[in-house]
């Protein structure tokens, strides 16, 4: 129990640190940070009170980091490029793990997590590449990277299952 614990705790420093870069880019290097609050809320523009408009030259960070029941549900989410989506759903009693970096165009990336101790690390480099996946169960891990015009859909339905993919276009 105590290596899945250090595992977990070595993802989510990854995981933080990355955010933390992301942060820097966002506030040395883009005009525009997004950030998607829970659906109640409403995202306004502050300086003129109007609803923000979607902007395919935007750059988006959408960060959030939530306690639950003493369990941490991270997201972390970099997009550079036009045109980039990333959907990521958590469910459960917590401690998921979603790093997700799009640099290119016309990336698309949906996650799904529901249980405890689930961990997806996304790169999609260059453009057009698509990735889903279902995670349902208990510490399972995926670690993908695709590296233009790649899609790829998995579905991890059980505990403790390991995913690692590299995908590019020669």
């Amino acid at each position: 129990m105590d290596k899945k614990l250090e595992v977990k705790k070595r993802q989510l420093a990854k995981s933080v640190a990355t955010f933390k870069r992301a942060i820097f880019f966002a506030f040395t290097g883009c005009s525009l940070l997004t950030v998607n609050l829970p659906t109640h809320a409403q995202q306004s523009d502050l300086s003129t009170s109007s609803d923000m408009v979607e902007s395919s030259l935007s750059m988006s960070l959408n960060a959030q980091a939530i306690t639950i029941d003493d369990e941490t549900v991270f997201i972390s989410v970099s997009q550079f490029g036009l045109n980039n989506i990333t959907n990521i759903i958590q469910s459960g009693n917590g401690a998921n793990l979603s790093n997700v970096v799009q640099n290119g165009s016309n990336n698309e990336a949906i996650i799904t997590q529901l249980g405890e101790g689930n961990v997806v690390n996304l790169l999609q480099q260059n453009n057009n590449n698509y990735f889903e996946i279902i995670q349902d169960g208990f510490d399972n891990v995926a670690n993908v990277n695709q590296l233009g015009e790649q899609s790829f859909t998995v579905y991890q339905i059980g505990n403790e299952m390991v995913i690692n993919i590299t995908q590019y276009k020669e």
